[in-house]
This record gives structure tokens, C-alpha cells and sequence, in this order.
């Protein structure tokens, strides 16, 4: 049987040749302290089961050289991430890690398998998105498309369940996707569902159910609505998948509560 010897410059990646953490210590010796692990050794020291492919993939900020011989990609970033320490090691957060890891695939299926498992190990689409804004952008074609295919999916799996809680609750038809403004057109929102009879307006972010609106921006949002004569209610999408009896019960009240009421002069558009 060959044996593979770890150098400083090269590191083999036989089955045969040495461990991973053995591979991610001789990977740091020639690289400066402030050194981050990220993408598939990343995940894999962050408790997702992703197997070793490829070179060892660290970050290091602007200041220091990069260099990429085999082994070893050493790539600069003007974004270092805060690294948490797993194993001994400094590593990116498994979201950062998995674009980082999908930005070194060559194949649509490889992006999909890394980003099946990551998701499987607990991150979320809203994450991986966030991450997706930092890093450079050469290399994230295939990962853009993945997510966009991702993205149709969680939209049209929200539609349906959204469209189905209105139908247990006996509610007439709304208008989906509904721009609202006063007479004097001024712009209020673009609600997801739209009572117009009795101007009743329900959101459920079902254009981005893997962000939604949470804090300080659903409050000023509602507000905003409340203060035009409009009934509002918002629903966190995981509430229409988890919550759906206690959902219904919360259209049927708001739906009501909107009957009792003269009609504000809003304008649907």
C-alpha cells in the first residue's frame, strides 16, 4: 500500500493518507494565526456529516497573502467572519461555511447534496441567503440557481397551505398579492391576501417565507395599516405549516372583526 506523507506544501488526499484533523493542522502550518476554516472541513468540524473533497479552504482578512497550491486555498476576504472555535480549530458558521464549500463545487448536484445536508444540520434558507450577500461573487452561479429553486418551492408550498387555511376557514375568496394606497394615493403595502369587501388584509410572507418580517418592521407595517382604517393580520409563515386549527381561528376572528366596521376608503390596485 502507497503511504502519503503530509508536507508543508502538500498534503495528498488518498484514503489511505492521514486523518482529517491531522489534514486541518498540517493545512495551518504555514498559514498566518488569524486563519479561518471554512467550507466542507468547516461544516464538518461544526457537526455536519459532509465528506473531505477537495483542498482545505481558508479565510484570512485583506491584509494577508492568499495563495492556493493543491492542498491548501489561503483566500483573502474583506468580510471575516467572527470564527467560532470547534476541535482546536477556528472555523466560519456552517452558513457561511456552506456557501463558501458550494463556491468550490463544480456540479448543480453537488451544490444541491451540500445544501441538503446543511439544511439537514439545522441551517436555514434566510441564513444562507444572508451569507450569500458577503462573498464574492465568482463562483456562486450554481449555488444562486439552487437557492432560486429552493426559493420557488418554499413560495409555492406556502401558497397552497395559505390558500388551504383560507378554505377551512370558510372566508370568501381574497385577492392574492394586493397593492394598497389611499384616495389620495399614497402607498400603504402590498398585502398577501386581500378581503377588499370589508378591508381585511392578511400577510403571511409568501413571497419570502424564509424571512420573514419580524420586530420593529411587522409593527410599523401593521401600524401603518391600522392607522388607514384597514384590519391586519400577520401570520409568521411557520404558523401556517405548524399552527394551521390556531391559524384558522385567527382569520375567522379577524375576518369578523372587520365586518363590524364602516369600510375605510382604501384603494386595491
Amino acid at each position: 500500500m502507497r503511504t502519503n506523507h503530509p508536507t508543508p506544501e502538500v498534503i495528498l488526499l488518498a484514503e489511505s493518507g492521514p486523518n482529517r484533523l491531522r489534514r486541518l493542522r498540517a493545512a495551518f502550518r504555514n498559514t498566518h494565526p488569524d486563519a479561518v476554516v471554512t467550507g466542507r472541513e468547516a461544516l464538518w468540524l461544526n457537526g455536519i456529516p459532509v465528506p473531505q473533497q477537495g483542498a482545505v479552504h481558508l479565510l484570512v482578512p485583506l491584509k494577508r497573502p492568499g495563495r492556493a497550491d493543491g492542498s491548501v486555498i489561503v483566500e483573502r476576504t474583506a468580510h471575516p467572519p467572527e470564527p467560532l472555535w470547534r476541535r482546536g480549530f477556528p472555523t466560519t458558521p456552517a452558513a457561511r461555511a456552506a456557501v463558501d464549500g458550494c463556491r468550490r463545487a463544480a456540479t448543480l448536484d453537488q451544490v444541491r447534496e451540500l445544501i441538503d445536508v446543511t439544511r439537514a444540520g439545522g441551517v436555514e434558507i434566510s441564513d444562507l441567503h444572508a451569507e450569500l450577500a458577503h462573498v464574492p461573487e465568482q463562483g456562486t452561479t450554481l449555488l444562486r440557481r439552487v437557492l432560486a429553486e429552493i426559493d420557488r418551492d418554499l413560495r409555492w408550498r406556502s401558497a397552497k397551505a395559505a390558500q388551504d387555511l383560507v378554505d377551512r376557514a370558510g372566508l370568501p375568496p381574497p385577492t392574492w398579492t394586493a397593492r394598497l394606497s389611499t384616495v389620495g394615493d399614497v402607498h400603504l403595502a402590498v398585502v398577501d391576501a386581500w378581503w377588499d369587501k370589508v378591508a381585511f388584509a392578511w400577510d403571511c410572507d409568501l413571497h419570502r417565507p424564509w424571512a420573514p418580517r419580524t420586530g420593529v418592521p411587522a409593527l410599523t407595517r401593521a401600524a401603518r395599516l391600522t392607522a388607514a382604517g384597514i384590519v391586519p393580520l400577520h401570520t409568521d409563515p411557520l404558523r401556517v405549516i405548524a399552527e394551521p386549527d390556531t391559524v384558522v381561528e385567527e382569520l375567522r376572528g379577524a375576518y369578523r372583526l372587520a365586518t363590524t366596521r364602516p369600510r375605510p376608503e382604501v384603494i386595491m390596485s
